[in-house]
């Protein structure tokens, strides 16, 4: 015990008194405590039910059941569109990272994964890679267009479609996201000359 405790029990009144200080001062420091705990809480707004990606999902991947589950969140966490019950399939539209709460643009329905790789307004097609190029999904190609003598007097190899993206890339060919202008273009190309694909930086 405290010396000047000590020596205050020898005179019951002023001990008395500086035990119903204290017990007033600790009162205070507990309500001001709890009273900030309570404010912080209220600032991040009531917990609601929302999905919550358990496991990271690859764009153009279907997700599984156990890739989502459901956790009581802040409010204030919460962004709009949020999806409040677990999809059932369904493809992920972009890359879902652990812990992000679902939103339901995120989805690509039921189109295959393929589809949902494709970039909004974008068209898919399937171009041979006859030099061999190496590439992985998510690179950016140049379309070159090749005709005999030239298309209507121009040079002979031209640009059909430019930055084109990457979807899906094998040993002998590949799947292009370009734009709807474009994919005619291409696919002339490819019915009435050759084509060659270069790797944009």
């Amino acid at each position: 015990m405290p010396l000047f405790l000590r020596r205050l029990r020898r005179r019951p009144l002023p001990h008395w008194l500086a035990t119903v200080v204290l017990a007033l001062l600790s009162a205070l420091v507990v309500a001001r405590a709890a009273g900030a705990a309570s404010a912080e809480r209220a600032s991040w707004g009531h917990a609601s039910r929302a999905v919550v990606v358990v496991h990271d999902v690859a764009a153009g991947s279907p997700i599984q059941p156990a890739d989502l589950g459901i956790r009581q969140v802040p409010g204030s966490l919460v962004p709009t569109g949020a999806a409040h019950r677990v999809p059932t399939g369904g493809v992920a539209a972009v890359d879902l990272h652990a812990g992000e709460v679902l939103l339901g643009d995120r989805l690509a329905g039921g189109r295959s994964p393929l589809a949902a790789l494709l970039p909004r307004g974008a068209r898919g097609i399937a171009v041979p890679n006859d030099g061999g190029l190496p590439l992985a999904p998510g690179d950016r190609v140049d379309v070159l267009a090749t005709f005999d003598g030239g298309a209507s007097g121009g040079p002979p190899t031209f640009p059909v479609a430019r930055g084109a993206v990457v979807l899906r890339a094998g040993r002998e060919g590949a799947t292009l996201a370009v734009t709807r202008k474009e994919a005619p273009r291409v696919a002339y190309a490819l019915a009435a000359g050759r084509i060659t694909l270069t790797l944009t930086g």
